[in-house]
């Protein structure tokens, strides 16, 4: 695989993988493309680790939002994620929804991350006693791209009705019962008027 020019590891490898589905990304050539973009070899992530990355790096080259005044999942929120996120989302597309929903209040930041990124534990790190947000089943080598494009849900959720329904798979798990079901109640309500009575978050 030819590697392309991109500051982004996670665009060059799904770019490749669009190119070729049935692709087997060997060690080497994962190497060779996190050297083409940090300049080394001895650093990188899990898959969703890796995209969360890059979206936040890719957002430091976008213009601010100008979003609504209201906060949460609000009528006038609601038609601005419509109209900004409408049909098939790119990559970046889709995390870029999730982190406005989290400025606009609808969902939290860790909502955000383990739609991407699955369960996740946090751990408190001394001595800055930082806040550390580490997938359950985090890959201990090299990362397995190829099961994250086939596999991961947020890879399947190619639009804004698909990430609804992936949140509302992910608060039916949540362990915060009650902030889960208040949010779910909500996004019920809002998804049935915006999508159609024939569809609804259940």
């Amino acid at each position: 695989m030819q590697v392309r020019n991109s500051q982004y590891i996670s665009e060059i490898i799904y770019s490749a993988y669009q190119r070729d589905p049935g692709m087997k990304l060997d060690e080497s050539t994962f190497l060779e493309i996190v050297k083409s973009v940090t300049g080394e070899t001895g650093h990188w992530s899990s898959p969703g680790m890796q995209l969360i990355m890059d979206y936040d790096d890719w957002k430091q080259t976008q213009p601010p939002r100008q979003l609504p005044d209201s906060k949460g999942l609000t009528e006038e929120n609601l038609a601005y994620l419509k109209e900004h996120f409408s049909g098939n989302l790119t990559m970046f597309g889709k995390i870029d929804a999730l982190d406005t929903m989290v400025e606009m209040g609808i969902i939290t930041e860790r909502q955000k991350l383990e739609a991407v990124v699955g369960p996740m534990e946090l751990e408190t790190v001394d001595p800055e006693k930082l806040i550390v947000a580490t997938p359950i089943e985090a890959v201990r080598y090299m990362p397995e791209w190829d099961s994250f494009f086939t596999g991961a849900a947020i890879m399947q959720s190619d639009s804004l009705e698909d990430l609804f329904k992936l949140l509302d798979e992910q608060l039916k798990n949540s362990k915060e019962k009650d902030a889960a079901q208040e949010i779910k109640d909500v996004l019920e309500q809002v998804a049935r008027r915006s999508f159609g009575a024939a569809w609804g978050l259940v």
